[in-house]
Order: structure tokens, then sequence, then C-alpha cells
């Protein structure tokens, strides 16, 4: 009996405590809600103060552990309409870290190394053997710019996407290096068309139902598209041109794997929080693709992402009058999203958040 009295007894001072503990745990977790609400509040402050000075038609969206902190949408889609938070837009050069996620699934599927030399892929470059995944992953292979060098313009406009590839290679293994593989960094489209290219070989598949199938879906993403796609008028691009004005829509190809997603805000805050959140790549490749690889020269450059200012990776981007960037903080989940189709936002998100996320 007395056995008996004595458990009763402790069975009691642990549920006391249990309670005790739980209720400290909900105040902890109540103060912990109050303080984030107080500093996001700030933040949307710090920006709308800062955004005063700033000359800037486009869309802003920051989310803070998916809350939003801060939208604006101002200035007109491509038909004469307000733009709204979730109007989808060209967002250019972030398209790169697409396709290095694709790169990456394939490799931590154990399909491809990213010291795999690419004449595996390409027997017939003579330089293949020199190059290898990394080096154009990291923008560190020599191989010459199909855009920047004006090439990618005189494509015919009659071509199908893989007449335009095949030029395009032909191009590219038909011009000296740069640099020597490795040696140095200069930023080149041409090392994502191929790497998008790849991606195709390994897979088996055309690369947008790639990213469809493994990206898109996957993170519920059902306005972002491809800007081939832009030609069929579907809905989530409705506002976007899709006459001579734009050369990546009007010639096929030369933006693949390199410029080639269309977006929006939402979309792409999904796309961050995926990233963070593992649900694309483990946080260890993750890691690996937001290390900076060529600290000698002046450029922060992972694996289609860059290292940035108070912990965040993200990317620029730039595509006939449309300017974007996005930049996220897997730690304390913070996503920042813009897209201007007048204004270049140059270094907005550096304005708008350094200051106050370095604090």
């Amino acid at each position: 009996m007395k056995q008996a009295i004595a458990f009763l007894m402790m069975l009691a001072v642990l549920i006391s405590f249990g309670s005790c503990a739980s209720e400290s745990e909900k105040a902890d977790r109540t103060e912990k809600t109050t303080s984030a609400a107080k500093t996001d509040a700030k933040l949307a402050a710090h920006i709308k103060k800062q955004l005063a000075d700033v000359e800037f038609d486009g869309i802003i969206y920051v989310t803070h552990n998916g809350k939003v902190v801060f939208q604006r949408a101002t200035g007109k889609d491509e038909n004469g309409e307000p733009l709204k938070i979730d109007t989808s837009m060209y967002i250019g050069s972030l398209s790169k870290q697409f396709c290095a996620a694709a790169v990456m699934i394939l490799r931590d599927q154990g399909k491809l190394s990213v010291e795999d030399t690419i004449d595996k892929y390409f027997p017939e470059y003579d330089r293949g053997g020199d190059i290898t995944i990394k080096h154009l992953l990291t923008m560190r292979s020599g191989i010459r710019d199909t855009v920047g060098e004006g090439f990618a313009g005189t494509l015919p406009e009659k071509n199908t996407e893989k007449q335009n590839t095949a030029l395009i290679k032909k191009w590219i293994f038909g011009q000296s290096l740069w640099f020597e593989p490795g040696t140095s960094y200069i930023y080149s489209n041409s090392n994502y068309i191929l790497l998008a290219d790849i991606v195709e070989q390994v897979s088996g598949q055309y690369y947008n139902d790639f990213l469809r199938e493994h990206i898109f879906e996957p993170l519920e993403m059902k306005h972002t598209g491809m800007i081939t796609e832009v030609s069929d008028s579907p809905a989530w691009a409705e506002n976007l041109i899709r006459d001579s004005e734009v050369e990546e829509v009007k010639i096929k190809g030369v933006s693949k794997g390199a410029g080639d997603i269309v977006s929006n805000a939402p979309d792409m805050v999904r796309w961050m929080e995926g990233l963070s959140d593992g649900k694309i790549v483990s946080p260890d490749t993750l890691k690996e693709m937001t290390k900076d690889y060529s600290p000698d020269f002046g450029e922060k450059y992972g694996y289609g992402l860059k290292p940035m200012f108070a912990g965040c990776i993200g990317h620029e981007g730039a595509i006939s009058d449309y300017s974007s960037m996005d930049y996220f903080n897997p730690k304390s989940g913070y996503c920042f999203f813009c897209d201007s189709n007048g204004k270049d936002p140059g270094n907005l998100a550096t304005l708008l958040l350094f200051d106050f996320l370095s604090e």
C-alpha cells in the first residue's frame, strides 16, 4: 500500500512537472513568436523607408518562415494592366539555380559525378577532357559566352530548338578558351546551356520535363514554366511579351538552362523554401552548391547560386527589359524576391535588407 501511495505521489510530481514544463514551453514559444513579429514589422518599416528614395516599378516580395513580411507591386504588365504580386515574369539568370539543382539531383541519384570530364557527354569537343561538370557549374571552365559575344542573336528565327542547340554547341566547341579550366572565373551562359544538355543525356528526359517532374510539381509551383512555352500563351504567362521584342522567345534554345524560366513571387518563395527545407536536394548538397569556389576573383559563385550578405544566398537575373533577384537565408527563414519589367533593380536587395539583416 505504501509503495502504491509513493508511486502515485511520484506520478503526481511528474505530471505537475510536465505541466509546468509545457506551460514554460508555451510561454517561450509565445515570446519567440512575439519577438519575430516585432522584428518583421521593423523590417517592413525599414523596406518602406528605403523604397521612398528608390525609383522602382515591379514586384517586391519578402517572407519570413512562410509569412509575408512585405509585398509591393507597382507598374504595368505587357498588356498595360497593373502588376500584381502573383504576376508571372521572366526571371533570367535566376534560372541557373534550377539547372544546377537538376544536375545535383542526378548526382545524388548516382547517375553522374561533378568530377566527370565533359568529353563523356560531348566526345566531339577536343577540350572536353580538360573540363569537368564542376567547372561548368562554377563558371571556371574558360568556355566563351554565346550571349555575351553575340553569337546567340545570329541564329535563325525559323530554326527549331534542336537545330539551334546543335549550332550553339558547334560554336562553343570551335572557340578557344578564355583561360585554362580551373585557373580563373568568368561568367558565361554557355556553361549552363551545356549543363542542360547533360541533364537531358543523363536523365533521358527533355530538360523542361525534368524540371517540371522533379522541381515544379513537387513544390506546387503552378505558375512556373519555361520561356519556350510563352509563345503558346498559357494562362500563367498571359501578361508576357510574345513577339520579337524578346530575343530568347524569338530564337529557340538560346537561353536553355541559363535563363529560360518564367515564374512569379509566391512560386519563387516555394522554390527558396523547398531548397532550404531539403525538399529538392539534401542540406549537405545545398551547402556544396552555395560554397564560394572563386574566392580570389572578386566574385563569389557556387553552383548556380552565390553566397551573399548576412548569410543569404541567391542570384541576379536579366533578360530583355526584365531584371530580377532572389535571396534567401536557410537559417533565419527569410526569403526575398524582386522582378522588374522596367527599371533595373540593381542592388535593391542589398539596399533593402543588408543593413537590417546584418545587425
